[in-house]
């Protein structure tokens, strides 16, 4: 049979397998796994449909965040370009191409470990492992979530929502494989390609660029030691254009934000303490090195450094609990991907000896496994992807309540029903969103725990919750009680409010409750004296909060209403005077500009994170509060643009001597 055609019956298997697993994907809208990241992603795409190309200011999470704030955005365009297309709704689209990138991730492997050895079995029998098997599960932490034969990389897309980090391993092999072929070929074209590739992955999900360094390093170690400058030197060099293209999602500013907010989520894991483990792995991975620099074959050089590296990142966390990156765990399904490679490649060299009858063993034992995890695979994806009628859920319910009653109005709606409750609704919320990426973690972190957990607060925990609901501009509070539906309940004391709290809504064991506030407006006119300017060192420390929140609810203040013509964009007309300030419950960060009476007046960051407009006004006074992105993002959008123009100019000229007979 010609390699042509066994190439597209190997696609064909891989394609139609996967398809068998999760094809259930492609005709769902909800399905049975409402405890997901799911929702958030799907939000933030109905987002995009809705605001497109306004995508300056998000405001539906952490009172307000930039929009690069909400999650690396790529996968989220895809999805919202995709649903904008077909007409699909965005639950729909979301699930359809994470499903696409789910079955294509196999077979993108399948073509990676093929054009780089030559061996087109050999590669296809990697792709197959990788589809039939799940290696996480030699570790209790993974056995004990999905079992031993079951499919932890569906279960990873479906039970847990990554369909970004499910995007980024689908879009790891073609991107790598852009990369070696600009290393051996050193043509600019490849270049090009690889800096665009190494953008896209970047810019569906920070673990992406995790991989991208990672398996780069492991590239050109594989290399020949002659070639490992010059290939460094390059990688560098694309490197460095794929983040000026991706820096307007990926500022500086972000960055560091990214940085100091994953220490501390999924428990505290400080910089010293990772930069220590990293030093655990270095050893081996120096010995590795050294040990398998005479093998002749390129594959099984990268695949054993890259398949160590991630092994002992999971490894580490899962036996010993030690961290060598935020978050180890979830780098099970890049161990994966490089576990399946090297086994198979490691295993050829021994079988290509065997006599024809233990080969013939060898086809009917795979023959026999495959089939086992087939019928094992294909039976779990159809227990945890069932579609469901969303309208029945309890997070459906709340977010139609938001929807239907308070659209526009800030609420405190966390855990599970805060994920999904802007997939229905329009609703501002206080705390929901990816902590890694919240601009004002330290102390919005704090007024959640106070409120979720009244730790040390006695009988004041309901007291000082409603100070700091009223203090972030919150109208109302989602409570789930001990029997509600929802998986996670996260209050410590979900009664504190009865009888403190008015009642907007109950149904089952789950209550709305209404935070009396002044005004439905979040910008108030305060004086300056108010305002919050020493930063609260825990969710109690509360005296200034409890001054400005006086403040709030003083009625001989103006109670002019700021309208929202845009998110970006925030008007009101009110009155103040000498010693009087703007304050606007709206996260603050530098990209946001004010004018008073059509004069520029100066915008302060409060100790709480909340902007602060300083108008130089005495009597009637007209106010635009302004997101324009500020210096560092018009910079970051000029440099990416010139990068741009600059690598389609190069990729033009390129083209243009190719085709120029040489004389």
């Amino acid at each position: 049979m010609k390699p042509k055609i066994r190439v597209a019956c190997y696609v064909g298997l891989l394609v139609a397998l996967n398809c068998y697993f999760a094809g259930n994907l492609f005709l769902a809208e909800f399905t049975n796994n409402m405890r997901t990241n799911a929702g958030s992603f799907m939000a933030i795409s109905r987002f995009i449909e809705l605001h497109w190309p306004h995508l300056g200011w998000f405001p539906w999470w952490f009172n307000g965040e930039p929009f690069e704030n909400s999650y690396t955005p790529m996968l989220h365009m895809v999805d919202a370009a995709f649903a904008w297309i077909t007409g699909f709704s965005t639950p729909r689209a979301f699930n359809f191409v994470t499903g696409f990138f789910f079955v294509l991730g196999p077979v993108f492997l399948f073509y990676f470990a093929w054009r780089i050895s030559g061996y087109l079995e050999t590669s296809f029998l990697a792709a197959l492992l990788y589809s039939l098997f799940s290696p996480a599960a030699m570790f209790p932490l993974f056995r004990g979530d999905v079992g031993l034969w079951d499919p932890w990389r569906l279960r990873v897309l479906v039970y847990y929502g990554e369909g970004p980090h499910t995007t980024v391993l689908s879009a790891l092999p073609l991107a790598l494989l852009a990369v070696y072929l600009a290393l051996t070929t050193r043509k600019y074209l490849w270049c090009a390609v690889t800096t665009l590739a190494l953008a896209f992955v970047t810019l569906v999900n920070a673990f992406g660029a995790v991989d991208l360094l990672v398996g780069c390093c492991c590239l050109i170690l594989a290399l020949p030691k002659r070639e490992m400058l010059r290939a460094s030197m390059l990688t560098l060099a694309m490197g460095i254009a794929a983040y000026l293209l991706a820096s307007p999602f990926l500022t500086p500013t972000l960055l560091r934000t990214i940085a100091q907010d994953s220490q501390y989520v999924g428990g505290v894991v400080k910089t010293g303490t990772i930069l220590s483990t990293q030093l655990l792995i270095l050893p081996g991975l120096v010995f590795l090195y050294f040990a398998i620099r005479r093998v002749d074959d390129y594959l099984i050089r990268f695949s054993a450094l890259f398949a160590y590296v991630f092994f002992e990142i999971v490894a580490l966390y899962a036996i010993g609990n030690v961290s060598a990156l935020p978050q180890p765990h979830r780098y099970s399904l890049e161990m994966e991907l490089g576990l399946s490679l090297i086994a198979v490649f490691a295993l050829r060299r021994v079988v290509i000896r065997w006599p024809a009858v233990a080969k013939a063993a060898g086809i009917g034992f795979v023959l026999i496994a495959g089939y086992h995890q087939t019928v094992s695979y294909r039976r779990y994806a159809r227990e945890i992807v069932k579609k469901i009628d969303v309208t029945q859920t309890i997070d459906y319910k709340v977010a139609h309540w938001f929807e239907t009653n308070m659209p526009d109005q800030r609420a405190f709606v966390t855990a599970q029903a805060g994920t999904w409750l802007n997939v229905f609704a329009d609703t501002p919320q206080m705390h929901t969103g990816h902590d890694p990426f919240n601009p004002n973690f330290w102390v919005e972190e704090a007024a959640t725990y106070a409120i979720l957990s009244d730790a040390n607060a006695g009988s004041r925990g309901a007291e000082n919750s409603i100070l700091w609901l009223k203090a972030y501009g919150c109208h109302a509070i989602y409570v789930p009680g001990p029997m509600s539906r929802l998986d996670s309940k996260p209050f410590d004391h979900p009664r504190k409010f009865d009888g403190v709290l008015p009642v907007l809504w109950h149904e089952e064991d789950d209550t709305i409750y209404s935070v009396p506030e002044r005004t439905k407006s979040l910008a108030h006119v305060v004086p300056e004296s108010a305002i919050v300017k020493r930063q609260p060192i825990h969710g109690l420390d509360t005296e200034e909060v409890a001054q400005y929140v006086a403040a709030l609810d003083d009625p001989a203040l103006p109670g002019d209403v700021m309208t929202w013509p845009d998110p970006n964009r925030g008007h009101i007309d009110t009155t103040l005077h000498p010693g009087q300030v703007l304050s606007i419950q709206s996260t603050y960060d530098k990209g946001w500009i004010a004018t008073a009476n059509g004069k520029p007046a100066r915008v302060t960051r409060d100790a709480i994170g909340l902007s602060v407009v300083h108008p130089d006004c005495d009597g009637a006074c007209s106010i635009d509060f302004i997101f324009d992105g500020g210096f560092e993002r018009k910079l970051c959008r000029v440099l990416s643009g010139l990068t741009f123009a600059a690598g389609l100019v190069g990729a033009v000229v390129a083209i243009r001597r190719r085709k120029t007979p040489s004389s």
